[in-house]
């Protein structure tokens, strides 16, 4: 059963290195007072796409936590909370262009992330914050998205280049969305792919 007091506190962002250029995402979540960490990356994307990716994976990782009534979602990010709250219906009305009859940036993101929230049927308040400001859950959701970036560009701690480990890493990145949700367990993961690739060159 669903406990109606339950409400969690969500905190996304994106981040770019040149725009466009590496980029990464993050979700910071906090359910009373335990916390809940995303993070991914892609290589050749935008700041605008991260911050879009960072609330679709919010909305994902709602979409599993059935024991929640509601959520705040905040974000330094006026294009992703202005097309939400007021753009969305607009542009769908529209066909997906814009009142200028121009077809609408990152149509397939905002595609997405429209059938995610026509699914969730709990309250959802989308509110701005202002980035870099020291807000805790937006600095540590900074902080995620910059990670993101990291392992999009297979800057893992402890990589040399032409190393096992750097080669085992980039085996991994590809499937950066799964294991986002478990960083922790990242290490043993690669430790487990050099182990494979080692049997491979002795075979």
């Amino acid at each position: 059963m669903t406990d109606r007091s339950i409400v969690a506190s969500v905190y996304t962002d994106g981040a770019c290195k040149g725009n466009p250029g590496p980029g990464g995402w993050g979700v910071f979540v906090k359910v009373g007072a335990v916390p809940y960490e995303l993070c991914g990356g892609e290589l050749g994307t935008t700041n605008n796409r991260m911050e879009l990716k960072a609330a679709i994976e919010a909305l994902k990782w709602l979409a599993e936590s059935t024991n929640l009534s509601a959520a705040t979602i905040y974000m330094d990010s006026e294009y992703v909370r202005k097309g939400i709250t007021e753009w969305l219906l607009g542009w769908k009305a529209k066909g997906w262009t814009t009142s200028t009859r121009q077809p609408v940036k990152n149509a397939d993101l905002w595609k997405e992330l429209d059938a995610l929230l026509i699914a969730e049927a709990r309250p959802l308040d989308w509110r701005w914050v202002k980035g870099h400001a020291g807000d805790p859950g937006n600095e540590r959701a900074d902080q995620l998205a910059n990670r993101g970036v990291n392992f999009a560009l297979g800057r893992v701690a402890g990589l040399r280049p032409g190393s096992k480990k750097e080669r085992a890493t980039a085996v991994l990145i590809k499937h950066l969305p799964v294991l986002a949700k478990h960083p922790q367990k990242l290490e043993q993961i690669v430790a487990d792919v050099i182990e494979a690739l080692e049997k491979k060159e002795k075979s």
